[in-house]
């Protein structure tokens, strides 16, 4: 009888240990399946309400394909409305850049001239600083350009994204019902509940996470249209996209639309600013707690924890992804304990 079990263990140890190798080896081809798996998973979230409605009327299969039909007829609706526009302000930025480094420097003599004259000598950083900035301006547009190229080909890693999104919707209740006689009976009542709510949580964090994104970029875009910011669109897309990553993204996106207005003289800058300002409070008092419900909302601590964490591991996907990881997980711990 012991011969038996220290034999059974020894088994368990290679199987264990054969498993870990295989993920190892394969680790590069399970990253691109699972990377399948969560585009798909994020797709059949996006166009589960539209799936649920028409399933009303039409079978599941062809509800499933025509609400992913709608979903990406009207992205590419909307990449067509607003690409041509957002390259043709970025060309007009890069044309400009010149005068408003010409300009910067101009302003970089008067203050330094003012502080060389109460004995702070800042002569010796202008160089080095203009050069830099120059050589990295030079290279924005080719960086700009790679970076889209890298998407498009980042897309084709994705192609079966929309077909497991397919069968996702198609099959969800097959799948769910599969996966909870996985569990142990006696767990069983509790995995339901904690998958419930970690999908209700899921769905309920992009949903409003999109329309709050959506809702920022518009009023950015507005708002800089009104001011006379240069870009005004590039800048509130930048703006909407940036939302994604709460408290520090509106930041980061911010300070390129007071820098760019700057060039028009300082009240102006001002006035960019102060739209910026009451952009975010109008986010944060009426946009985010009806978008976004209280369930949702996390602590500030935490999430800054929670990018600073995603952005090591997986850099800017990662500093996107995080929250609704978090937000799921958490549903579902929920659901687990009660």
């Amino acid at each position: 009888m012991e011969r038996t079990r220290v034999a059974h263990r020894w088994r368990l140890s290679f199987l264990v240990a054969g498993a870990l190798a295989a993920i190892v080896l394969l680790r590069q081809v399970l990253w691109a399946l699972i990377v399948q798996l969560c585009a798909g998973a994020l797709l059949m979230l996006l166009a589960l309400p539209l799936c649920r409605m028409l399933e009303r009327r039409l079978p599941p299969s062809l509800a499933s394909a025509l609400s992913l039909l709608l979903l990406g007829a009207m992205t590419v609706l909307a990449l067509m409305l607003l690409i041509p526009p957002i390259a043709r302000q970025m060309t007009q930025l890069t044309a400009a850049f010149p005068d408003l480094l010409e300009w910067a420097q101009a302003q970089w003599t008067a203050i330094s001239g003012w502080l060389s004259g109460r004995g702070v000598d800042l002569s010796p950083m202008k160089e080095q600083l203009f050069s830099q900035i120059s050589s990295q301006a030079a290279q924005l547009l080719p960086r700009v350009m790679s970076a889209l190229t890298n998407a498009v080909s980042g897309l084709s890693k994705v192609l079966l994204a929309p077909l497991l999104a397919f069968y996702l919707l198609r099959d969800r209740k097959r799948i769910a019902s599969m996966l909870t006689l996985l569990l142990p009976v006696r767990h069983r009542a509790q995995g339901v509940r904690a998958a419930r709510e970690m999908r209700r949580e899921a769905i309920a964090y992009l949903r409003g996470q999109l329309l709050l994104s959506l809702s920022v970029a518009a009023l950015t875009a507005a708002g800089l249209l009104l001011t006379g910011t240069p870009g005004w669109l590039l800048l509130g897309v930048l703006m909407g996209v940036m939302e994604l990553v709460p408290y520090v993204g509106p930041v980061i996106a911010g300070v390129p639309a007071v820098l760019l207005s700057l060039q028009n003289g300082l009240m102006p800058a001002l006035w960019t600013l102060a739209v910026l300002l009451l952009i975010q409070q109008l986010e944060g008092a009426v946009l985010s707690p009806r978008l976004l419900s209280g369930a949702t909302r996390l602590h500030p601590m935490l999430v800054l924890l929670a990018i600073s964490a995603g952005g090591m591991v997986g850099g800017a996907i990662g500093m996107v992804a995080v929250i609704p990881l978090v937000v799921s997980l958490r549903g579902a711990l929920r659901g687990w304990r009660n």
